[in-house]
């Protein structure tokens, strides 16, 4: 009893050591990586994944706790070894499946860069011959700014309407709508000494 006593408290105290100090790095995993099956793939995509810490770790409390409780009961110690897996593959799964929805439910406000060719975008500060600037324009529900450059390398003013054609890195590549004649640049106030 004293074994399954051990291996629970272990688990729990790392539980519990997660609750405290959780944000100190995120979630751990097995250097496993991926494991290709064959037919299964057990990545988990940018989700949870079975081989996280705390998955493991609530595993081992049900396995500890189900082998306790199965000693207690006067079972052999292959019946308690079997509830504590039995007990810890459903705690673990559980953990798993709650991990799951909470991942599902986070609202990711981040634009796919690839998404924004073709899109109409207006020049918020003004893009300098071969130089960069800086474009908004509505994705995905939300206002976003973006790095841009012109795609021809001729200056674009700010204020001015602009068609994303591709990008580069970080950057938007932008071009002038269909018909438009190329800007000159902005005149300059009299008086400012710029």
């Amino acid at each position: 009893m004293l074994v399954y006593a051990a291996i629970g408290a272990v688990g729990f105290l790392l539980l519990l050591f997660m609750l405290i100090f959780g944000e100190m790095g995120g979630d751990h995993e097995l250097p496993a990586g991926d494991i290709d099956g064959g037919h299964f793939d057990f990545g988990h995509e940018g989700g949870p994944s079975v081989f996280s810490l705390r998955i493991m770790s609530a595993f081992l409390t049900a396995f500890g706790v189900g082998g306790v409780v199965a000693r207690f009961l006067d079972l052999s110690h292959i019946a308690a070894s079997g509830i504590g897996v039995a007990s810890g593959v459903v705690l673990a799964g559980l953990v798993y499946q709650f991990a799951r929805i909470l991942y599902s439910q986070q609202a990711s406000s981040e634009v796919q860069m690839s998404t924004l060719v073709g899109q109409t975008a207006q020049v918020a500060i003004g893009i300098p011959r071969a130089g960069v600037g800086q474009v908004t324009l509505v994705a995905g529900g939300e206002r976003t700014m973006q790095i841009a450059r012109s795609r021809d390398g001729e200056p674009i003013p700010a204020g001015a309407d602009v068609i994303i054609t591709a990008v580069s890195g970080e950057a938007v590549i932008v071009d002038r709508p269909p018909g438009a004649a190329p800007s000159s640049p902005a005149p300059v106030p009299p008086g400012d000494p710029s």
